[in-house]
Order: C-alpha cells, then structure tokens, then sequence
C-alpha cells in the first residue's frame, strides 16, 4: 500500500505536507529527493560531481575567502531542471576549496559551472562544464582555479 501511495504522489508532483512524514522513511527506501517543496521519486543513485581549486589575487592565494558557486543543467530528458546556488563555501589558508556537488534533479552528463562571487564581490566566471556521475563520491574532480585580481584587472603588468 505504501509503494502504491508513494508512486500517485511522484505522478501528481504534489506539495510536501506533513501527511508525508509519516511515509517517510518508506518513500525514502525508494530514493526520494525534496527541493523546495516538492517531491520526485528517483529510480537510482544521486547524480553527483566534485570541484576544487585555487582562489588567487594577483598571484598570491586568498584565505578565507567565500566563494558562490552555480550550477544548471537542463536537459530534455530530466524530470525538472537544474539550477542550484552553491555557498558561501570558504577557502583554506593557502587558498584551495574542494566540493561535492549533488543537487536534487541532476542526471548524468554535462552541467554548466560558475563561479558567481568572492567575499560577496560578483565575479560570474564560468567555468568548465561539470560532469555528472551516479553515486557518491563522484569519479572524477573538476578542476576550477580564478585569479580575482586578474579578473578585475588590478594586477601589477
């Protein structure tokens, strides 16, 4: 009975409510997934994809700095695009981050990545394409270094 109600509910793409708890832990057997109020029933793992890199100034490494990330993917064959703000994540005191990305609706394949601030300055670098993989942790670490001096144009020639 409870497989039955859990696959009305992914059919009809209904708010959660707190009728839902009570199915919780049965619907969570099946790979369920919340985001932002509604409920999608997956068929597998989670999607996922890893980043790291370097946050410089002008050369020289930035500690502690927050950085903003986003991430979207939309592609035909998804049940709901992706489109995920990602922080602040902070950098280590030699100015290296390093994450795990696994956003609600993301399928395997190609996202595109930006890098939208540092310390709450708008920097919108985009980078590479992300690549999706299923399960956790991913297989692969994307590589994403930005030199916020650089960018801005502040550096010494």
């Amino acid at each position: 009975m409870v497989a039955d109600a859990s696959t009305r509910v992914a059919r009809r793409r209904v708010r959660v409510t707190a009728h839902l708890l009570l199915a919780g832990p049965a619907i969570s057997g099946l790979g369920c997934v919340v985001e932002e109020g509604s409920l999608a029933v997956s068929a597998g793992a989670p999607a996922a994809a890893a980043v790291a890199g370097t946050i410089t100034d002008c050369g020289y490494p930035v500690p502690g700095a927050a950085l903003v990330f986003r991430v979207q993917q939309n592609r035909p064959e998804q049940a709901r695009p992706v489109d995920a703000r990602i922080g602040p994540i902070l950098t280590t005191r030699d100015g290296r981050y390093a994450l795990e990305i696994v956003p609600g609706f993301a399928i395997p394949g190609q996202a595109h990545l930006q890098l939208q601030s540092v310390n709450g300055v708008s920097l919108d670098l985009s980078g590479p394409h992300l690549d999706f993989t299923l399960g956790t942790p991913p297989t692969d670490t994307l590589r994403f270094d930005a030199d916020v001096g650089l960018h801005r144009g502040t550096c010494p020639s």
